[in-house]
């Protein structure tokens, strides 16, 4: 792990690790909505949070991030958690149609808690996924038209995107992108999207950079962050036909909303490959070789499953997850984002393989084929309006803290090493 480096005996072993630092995330969001007529909502949302942690001062930065400084122990910001307004077209008990504009969270994938909700929470050139605690959705700018069927024995639903690039280099490139669902017989549940990433790129020197290149029969071809992503989903509830029925039975109370359905997703990161680049040089210096490359699309299918485990009345959701990330290389889009903004993947020296340091090299590629990431989530009212969320992981959460440089955290996650994990506790109050 790129962040810290210390000098307790886990750190001599595991020199690039943050070991049993405990950490708070104090967040607050205002939602104000607006109903100018019957057909239109205006919906506004900030959010600030603030970063706490114990960082004992000899956890120091390294070179690649503020000079080997001690990490800043707190950190504050604040954005727009949403800004959208909705147009209904048609709203009836079997047909929907409206269209949204604005910056909006958006989750197609109802049952997830924590990890999947991949076509819009992942990097294509490189891949690479996220994860926020008890956010399992992504926060997309642009364009949503949504129409949606409802019958005694199908909803389908479909919604069409034109996206904006606000979050990740090269900003502002147009995104075009469909998801599709139908629910047949409250029994099995099918989603499907494309993404045609990047598909209009605002600078195409940007979009696909000519320090990023490759040789291929001879010539000179160029990696690019544009791409393709296609997803797949499924939910099955064995118990669909009787739930909520009879309200009152030992079984219902058993299932409660949720408790035995089953979930998977799957995702295609890229349909195109790309050569690696192992002997020559991507940048105009040799520390950020793709001696990857692109050249397995199995390596570019990140996919999960789960199941909403039946909990009585003792708690209202408990999730458990599993997930492989099969990339050959960190999970990190430092080199994406902020050194020079190349669509390969982060693998510089200086910054994993120093001389002081017993880095393996093989690390990631061996971490990928053997291990997974997992998650158990459990959430339960306490009170009216106050719940208890808890959550048990190995997943894709960054640091929030201040590196000092234009960074505010850690590209590479925290969890990078497959014996780590990590537990969170938190108070939900809404009023």
């Amino acid at each position: 792990y790129r962040a810290t480096t210390g000098t307790t005996k886990e750190n001599n072993q595991y020199p690039h690790t943050v070991y049993r630092q405990w950490f708070g995330n104090p967040l607050a969001r205002l939602n104000l909505d607006a109903t100018p007529n019957e057909r239109l909502k205006i919906s506004l949302g900030f959010e600030g949070n603030v970063f706490l942690s114990t960082f004992d001062p000899d956890y120091l930065t390294e070179k690649s991030s503020n000079g080997g400084l001690p990490i800043i122990p707190q950190f504050m910001d604040w954005r727009l958690h949403q800004a959208q307004g909705i147009f209904s077209f048609l709203n009836y008990n079997w047909v929907t149609l409206d269209m949204a504009i604005g910056l909006m969270p958006y989750k197609y994938n109802p049952e997830v808690r924590n990890l999947g909700e991949f076509m819009f929470r992942s990097g294509t050139y490189p891949l690479y996924l996220t994860t926020e605690f008890n956010f399992p959705m992504a926060r997309l700018s642009g364009i949503r038209a949504g129409l949606a069927f409802h019958t005694d024995k199908f909803d389908i639903s479909v919604d069409e995107f034109i996206l904006t690039e606000r979050q990740n280099p090269p900003l502002n490139d147009v995104s075009i992108a469909s998801i599709a669902s139908v629910n047949i017989l409250k029994l099995v549940e099918i989603g499907v999207g494309l993404n045609f990433a990047r598909v209009i790129p605002v600078n195409n020197e940007l979009t696909t950079p000519k320090r990023a290149f490759y040789l291929e029969n001879g010539d000179t071809a160029y990696y690019s962050f544009q791409g393709t992503k296609i997803m797949g989903r499924m939910t099955v509830d064995p118990f669909g036909k009787i739930r909520g029925k009879n309200a009152g039975t030992i079984l219902n109370d058993f299932l409660g909303e949720n408790g035995g359905k089953l979930y998977g997703e799957v995702l295609v990161s890229g349909t195109k490959n790309y050569p690696a680049n192992a002997t020559g040089r991507a940048l105009d210096f040799n520390s950020a070789i793709n001696k990857f490359g692109y050249e397995n699309i199995a390596e570019r299918m990140p996919w999960m499953v789960g199941i909403n485990i039946p909990f009585w009345k003792i708690l209202d959701v408990c999730a458990f997850e599993i997930e492989k990330f099969p990339a050959p290389y960190p999970n990190d889009y430092y080199q994406a984002q902020y050194n020079a903004v190349l669509p390969i993947p982060t693998w510089i020296p200086e910054m994993h393989e120093s001389g002081d340091t017993t880095y393996d090299s093989t690390l990631y590629t061996e971490n990928a084929k053997k291990y997974f990431y997992w998650s158990l989530y459990v959430k339960k009212q306490i009170v009216s309006n106050l719940s208890l969320i808890g959550q048990i992981s190995r997943d894709h959460m960054r640091w929030k803290c201040n590196l000092g440089n234009s960074a505010n955290y850690d590209t590479e996650e925290i969890l990078a090493k497959p014996h780590q994990w990590a537990w969170r506790i938190g108070f939900l109050y809404n009023f």
